[in-house]
């Protein structure tokens, strides 16, 4: 209950003071037991069994501090912090975490009266004069007093302490400490508010593709902790002065300030953050790795722009990201802008858009490398709707997947694909088979392998004719009611393949567990291959991994000769492209039933 940094150690000579203070340390219990009476008697509630520890911190300090000032009176010296901790119970905690800040003043002004009383009856006890009594008594209040100015000093750091976390937590996300959405909007509506920066910087919405897909199978915890490392991954590529912002859930925002030429800035950073979350994530307990990708959509700084436009613009951008099946960026444009507003009617139009002749069938060929004989035809959906004309297929599909159509769309692709196919072969041409897309929605179909056998006995078409694409984003994700849809699929001897593969970062165990034959390059791999700076190691790579899988593999995107010499140096056994063939109508000997 003392000070030790502010009693005048002067007074703490003579014979009569130490009498004073051996007195003092052997009754010390005694003081603090009148000290808690006096406490009681203010508070009878602490009577009760659950206020134990207030009264046991309310002895323990009150002895030590009877104890301390009898040391004080002997010696002439306040014990060392060590010494005072051995006096004290180990590890207990200070009573002013206990009790508040006017009762705590209150107790030490208690104390300092009952112990002056004890120091009085220990003084006509001892036979001790006045002086020493006065002395000894002008110590003890000098201690309490400056005791209880160092808890006030302590409460009010506590209290500022609180109240800067306080200040904090308001406008910080609290999983990932980083800025939440009324720091984000705050710091926009700054940009916003200065004309000079004005049209000079950019928001970018960030989701996470799949991260539903964690959470479920491998548990909420397992989320938070890849929304940390989300978080984590994106401080490291933004630029100095950025604001990285989580808006809830998987959704993320950086703000870009002061950009010198922002289209190309803006896409920059977009491009670092989609290839640092690509990579996988080594979470959980056991640890294991996670795949995911993200999606961004950015808007730029327009005139009028507020925090809210701006922030629905990069929504929107990113949303038509997602559409094309994640893993990239979009900036927001009229293409955009003219998708959301026509939307609904396009939702609403896709139901019985094939029944009313609006879907065709566009067929890209698959060329064999070695023989650069046509091997296999991809078909492709198209959409002409009758009043916005043709739709493309990164806009619709994701439209019939959300509307629930994308069944019943794609068993209507695939029936007319498969038949479409079987006229090739009596036609002549025995050697061309086809491939078509399904989409993650469809693998929910567990009637979709009878429906292809169904097909595949009525037209006579060889099950090995037919290749089944599985974007590599919903391989990675796929569960075990898709799994069983796969297997019953390659149960009709139907080929699986997988494409864009590169781009759903899936590792070697998709790779192993699942019943696929194919595996096609993404053309981002392939793209400016041949060019300063562009070589084959990474297709080599993935050539060889397949070749050991005993896969094969088909090389996509080829536009020029360039990059066809350089898929055939790399060891790919199939490619397709612009420069092999366009997408075009079926022949129109086989358009029709």
């Amino acid at each position: 209950m003392i000070d030790t940094a502010s009693v005048d150690t002067s007074a703490g000579s003579s014979s009569e003071l130490a009498l004073l203070g051996e007195r003092l340390q052997a009754h010390s219990k005694e003081v603090a037991n009148a000290v808690l009476d006096w406490w009681l008697a203010r508070h009878p509630e602490s009577k009760r069994t659950s206020d134990m520890h207030v009264r046991d911190d309310i002895l323990r300090t009150t002895c030590l501090g009877a104890t301390t000032l009898g040391r004080f009176l002997v010696t002439g010296q306040l014990p060392s912090s060590k010494e005072r901790d051995d006096m004290a119970a180990p590890g207990a905690a200070p009573l002013h975490d206990t009790i508040s800040i006017g009762e705590l003043t209150k107790l030490y002004l208690a104390w300092r009266d009952i112990t002056c009383e004890r120091l009085a009856l220990y003084a006509t006890q001892l036979g001790v004069g006045k002086e020493a009594l006065r002395s000894a008594q002008d110590i003890a209040r000098v201690g309490s007093d400056s005791s209880i100015v160092n808890v006030i000093r302590q409460f009010d750091a506590a209290h500022r302490r609180l109240r800067e976390q306080l200040a904090h937590n308001a406008v910080h996300d609290g999983l990932t400490g980083l800025p939440n959405r009324t720091l984000l909007v705050d710091r926009l509506d700054q940009l916003v508010g200065q004309p000079h920066r004005r049209q000079r910087f950019a928001a970018l919405f960030i989701d996470i593709d799949r991260f539903k897909s964690v959470n479920d199978l491998a548990g909420h915890a397992t989320g938070d902790e890849l929304l940390i490392a989300v978080a984590t991954r994106l401080r490291g590529v933004v630029r100095v002065g950025d604001t990285i912002a989580r808006l809830g859930g998987d959704e993320f925002v950086i703000l870009c300030p002061d950009l010198a030429d922002p289209l190309r800035e803006a896409s920059a950073v977009a491009e670092r953050v989609t290839a640092v979350i690509g990579q996988p994530f080594h979470l959980g307990d056991p640890p294991q790795d996670f795949y995911v990708s993200a999606s961004v959509g950015v808007g730029l700084a327009a005139p009028g722009d507020s925090a809210e436009s701006l922030l629905s613009r990069a929504d929107a951008a990113m949303y038509a990201a997602k559409n094309r099946g994640g893993c990239g960026h979009q900036i927001y444009d009229e293409s955009v802008d003219r998708s959301i507003k026509r939307r609904p009617e396009l939702l609403n139009d896709l139901h019985g858009a094939a029944d009313r002749g609006e879907i065709s069938i566009h067929y890209q060929p698959v060329v064999d490398l070695a023989s650069g004989d046509v091997v296999c035809m991809e078909a492709l959906a198209r959409w002409h709707h009758p009043q916005f004309g043709p739709v493309r297929p990164d806009e619709f599909i994701p439209l019939a997947e959300e509307s629930g159509v994308i069944n019943g769309l794609g068993r209507w692709v695939l029936s007319r694909a498969l038949r479409d196919c079987a006229r090739w072969r009596r036609a002549g041409r025995p050697g061309v088979g086809v491939a078509v897309n399904v989409s993650g929605r469809q693998l929910g179909d567990e009637g979709l392998a009878e429906y292809i056998a169904g097909i595949l006995a009525e037209t006579g078409l060889k099950p090995s004719a037919v290749t089944l694409e599985i974007t590599e984003s919903v391989i990675v994700t796929v569960e075990s009611a898709a799994q069983r849809v796969l297997r019953d699929l390659k149960a009709t001897g139907v080929r699986l393949s997988i494409d864009d593969f590169g781009t759903g970062y899936s590792s070697l165990a998709y790779l192993r567990c699942l019943p696929i034959d194919v595996l096609k390059v993404d053309r981002s791999f392939v793209s400016g291959l041949g060019e300063e700076g562009r070589d084959t190691a990474i297709v080599t790579a993935m050539v060889e991994l397949a070749h050991s899988l005993k896969l094969a593999v088909v090389a996509e995107g080829v536009e020029t000769p360039t990059e066809l010499e350089m898929v055939k140096r790399a060891g790919c056994d199939e490619a397709q492209g612009y420069l092999l063939g366009r997408p075009e109508p079926p022949a129109q000997s086989c358009a029709n039933d």
